[in-house]
């Protein structure tokens, strides 16, 4: 029966039998991840495929992800194993999603992506791959790396950069780590060798994912495309769980003092300092920002204009390029991930603190995010952003 071709087809090359160096690539079924893997294979590896399954919150009939599909089909187009991994949904959970909804009702703005490359991809796929006979571990990030000593740099294509999301992540699995993609500029590079390489054309056109790291969709009432769990959802739910009751709560106009209109309660939890839109703001024609909020007493706090910071304390530091650097030093920083470097002076306050001084005052800093330090195109490392001024 078909178990048979099946069984045939994953134990067609055991590790042991290959000379090449075994590279375990997290395959995303998109574009960059499928590229990544045919450039490994290009260059001597011997690439096997993971697709790694998210969370779902309970009760909530969710879908088979189309991406697995997608990365099962690259597999086969690349004739390499491909191994779905369905049981780390607790995982994500516990490192991915209870932090992030933790720090959201404690009025901080976290950071699922960072937190999901640090726990999930390179430290739990990281020891998966290592005790199952991978020599690296290898993903679609747009990064580069440097070798003896390792470091982390930035990508060539400064649009598609993911240095800001990479910088929690452990030395020791960043030195074995592969990031095909980071020479490449994906506009011009990704897409021309995708075709070269023959990819399904749906590959080609797949949007990125910009959803909440992990989180899987739900089937849709009205049977169209798969809806996205909204973060105002997702915290009803799990606050609901956590005994959190939102009710209504006035926004107030920082500068006037008055009151411009009603958030849902659920609102004053998700809003992200300098968010701009669906802040429940009635009439007036210039935007409001969020400009602050105050869990115990229910009130959001808006402006006209964006908050400015030209100082931030950071915690929970990570060098990523190995080894403190001699501080205090003129460095470049980064507080939010689609942002051009920029120049401050950096200096320790303590133990595992730093201040960072920008040169240039830095709209809507939100505590919670994290604050990426460099020095060129070298990542050093970082922290999360505790206070600003």
């Amino acid at each position: 029966g078909n178990f048979m071709v099946e069984h045939a087809e994953t134990k067609r090359s055991p590790l042991s039998k290959t000379t090449k160096p075994v590279v375990f690539l997290m395959a995303s079924g998109g574009i960059d991840s499928s590229v990544a893997a045919k450039l490994l294979i290009n260059a001597g590896y011997y690439v096997r495929m993971f697709y790694i399954k998210g969370w779902a919150p309970e009760g909530l009939e969710c879908l088979e992800p189309a991406e697995k599909e997608m990365a099962a089909e690259v597999a086969r187009c690349l004739g390499v194993d491909f191994v779905p991994i369905n049981t780390w949904s607790e995982h994500f959970y516990d490192a991915v999603f209870s932090p992030m909804l933790n720090g959201y009702l404690g009025g901080i703005t976290p950071n699922p992506d960072t937190l999901c490359n640090r726990e999930i991809k390179f430290r739990l796929f990281a020891d998966f791959a290592f005790s199952h006979g991978a020599d690296f571990i290898a993903s679609g990030h747009y990064i580069r790396k440097a070798e003896r000593p390792t470091r982390l740099l930035v990508a060539r294509d400064p649009e598609k950069d993911q240095s800001y999301f990479l910088y929690d992540i452990g030395y020791g699995v960043l030195e074995r780590s592969l990031f095909p993609m980071g020479e490449y500029v994906k506009k011009n590079d990704t897409i021309r060798m995708a075709r070269e390489f023959g990819f399904p054309e749906r590959i080609l056109t797949k949007r990125p994912t910009v959803d909440i790291c992990f989180l899987l969709k739900k089937k849709s009432e009205e049977g169209d495309d798969p809806a996205r769990i909204t973060m105002e959802e997702l915290l009803l739910r799990e606050g609901g769980k956590r005994g959190i009751v939102f009710t209504p709560g006035p926004i107030i106009h920082v500068r006037t003092g008055k009151v411009v209109g009603e958030h849902n309660g659920v609102m004053l939890y998700a809003a992200t300092i300098g968010q701009r839109k669906g802040i429940g703001v009635h009439g007036g024609k210039t935007p409001m920002y969020v400009a602050g909020k105050d869990i115990p007493t229910n009130r959001l706090f808006v402006s006209d204009e964006q908050s400015k910071s030209s100082e931030v304390i950071i915690h929970n530091l990570n060098w990523i390029s190995g080894g403190t650097p001699k501080l205090p030093a003129r460095l470049s920083a980064k507080i939010r991930t689609p942002q051009k470097l920029q120049a401050c002076l950096v200096e320790e306050t303590g133990r595992d603190e730093l201040r960072v001084r920008f040169d240039l005052p830095q709209n809507s800093v939100a505590p919670g995010q994290a604050c990426v330090l460099y020095d060129g195109e070298v990542v050093l490392g970082g922290g999360i952003i505790a206070a600003s001024a």
